[in-house]
């Protein structure tokens, strides 16, 4: 009876910690994403990148914090105006999809978002240039994505991002893109993320590409 007790008293405690643990990572991370979502300028936006990375070393077996480190830079990116500068953050993006690429991720769907958002915005670099390399990347991953999960918003949001903006003798542009557009919208209405600090972005986005379907 005495090491049964024991037993019992000593898994309580492996138990409590790790619950111990998880709510510390819950916590860090949710500190981290609010940082994010008042992030500015490079400064503050390198500061969260720099944060998730140090969080991802800490616990190796938690794939967001490089996803989030990637989603990151990839933010970063999208405010840079010279190209080089671009691939520049796109290329420390891509480093910690590499990264996933050794990870258990419970939500492939969403790196596989993730490396579409990367590959659009590499063809928007020079999209002549770049669209038979890249174009093919971000549909691959678009259809993987949706394959996995098809209710996942930001593959349909990404999907009409990328027909918005290409020009309409490529078959592109607003009219093209509104039913995606539209699809999006359904999605997000009934997205729920599976906790609080899962990927749940990117609604307010296609809200205000909608406006051109009006």
């Amino acid at each position: 009876m005495k090491n049964l007790l024991l037993t019992i008293v000593i898994a309580l405690t492996f138990f409590t910690a790790k619950a111990t643990d998880n709510e510390r990572f819950y916590k860090v991370m949710g500190e981290t994403l609010s940082q994010l979502g008042q992030a500015k300028d490079l400064t503050s936006y390198q500061e969260v990148a720099n944060k998730f990375e140090r969080i991802a070393s800490s616990e190796t077996s938690e794939w967001l914090p490089n996803y989030y480190a990637s989603l990151t830079y990839s933010l970063i990116a999208m405010q840079q105006k010279s190209g080089s500068e671009i691939d520049k953050y796109l290329d420390k993006a891509d480093i910690f999809i590499e990264k996933l690429a050794q990870q258990k991720v419970s939500n492939q769907d969403e790196v596989e978002v993730l490396k579409a958002q990367i590959a659009m915005m590499r063809i928007s670099v020079d999209g002549q240039a770049r669209f038979m390399k890249y174009g093919s990347a971000f549909e691959g991953a678009i259809a993987k994505a949706k394959s996995i999960n098809p209710e996942n918003p930001r593959a349909y949001s990404l999907k009409a991002q990328m027909i918005f903006y290409t020009p309409e003798q490529f078959g592109g542009g607003a009219k093209n893109a509104c039913p995606e557009i539209q699809k999006a919208l359904e999605k997000f209405a009934n997205f729920k993320a599976t906790s609080p600090i899962n990927p749940n972005w990117g609604a307010e986005q296609i809200k205000e590409m909608a406006k051109a379907c009006k």
